[in-house]
């Protein structure tokens, strides 16, 4: 019993690190962010930090393993509603650009380089992101079944680049979009749509 409540005050004394920074790097980016503000913030020493994590940057990749562990529930609740294929994909779509406009920050940095797992928060975003990856293969696969997919497609490589387009598309639409409605006078709604509409007829009968 003594030991669950040491690691539970443990657990809360890092949420609560997490939550002050997360609010931190939201308003001034990670760079700027120091750990003297962190710990200001979260109301605690600066040596208090360091007995529960590692640095800045142990604290930036916890809050990318929850963020990432969002973003994988989301598109699991996408995939597990009782509708077409087709459905599921858009509702997948929009489950990811929710996550995007929800948690910008986080979002661009998921997209980056990920370690394969020497460490423990590499590993925890890798399982995550391997977990995703298997959904949208189990979407494709289902569709294939259907006969609404076709059946040559290679795996696991249409999903990984499945999953990049989705993602570059929610992407690109987002950091062009004054240009790309100042071109079509067309919104960035439209654009992403229409990349996911082309995105799956790619793949489609």
């Amino acid at each position: 019993m003594k030991q669950e409540k040491k690691a539970a005050l443990a657990e809360f004394h890092r949420n609560t690190i997490q939550q002050a920074a997360e609010q931190l790097f939201t308003e001034k980016g990670v760079t700027a962010t120091s750990i003297d503000e962190i710990a200001k913030a979260a109301g605690y020493s600066k040596a208090t930090i360091y007995v529960y994590f590692k640095g800045k940057a142990d604290i930036w990749n916890n809050i990318l393993v929850s963020a990432m562990i969002k973003l994988k529930e989301q598109v699991e609740s996408a995939l597990a509603q009782d509708i077409s294929t087709t459905q599921r994909y858009f509702a997948v779509c929009e489950a990811v650009v929710e996550f995007s406009e929800e948690y910008p920050l986080y979002f661009e940095s998921l997209l980056g380089a990920i370690g394969l797992g020497d460490d423990e928060t590499d590993h925890k975003i890798f399982v995550a992101g391997e977990e995703i990856m298997q959904a949208i293969g189990q979407l494709i696969q289902k569709g294939i079944e259907e006969g609404v997919i076709r059946s040559d497609l290679k795996f696991p490589h249409i999903t990984f680049i499945f999953w990049s387009c989705i993602s570059g598309i929610i992407q690109m639409a987002s950091q062009k979009e004054v240009y790309f409605a100042h071109s079509t006078k067309s919104s960035i709604e439209e654009l992403r749509q229409y990349g996911f509409e082309t995105l799956l007829n790619s793949i489609t009968v």
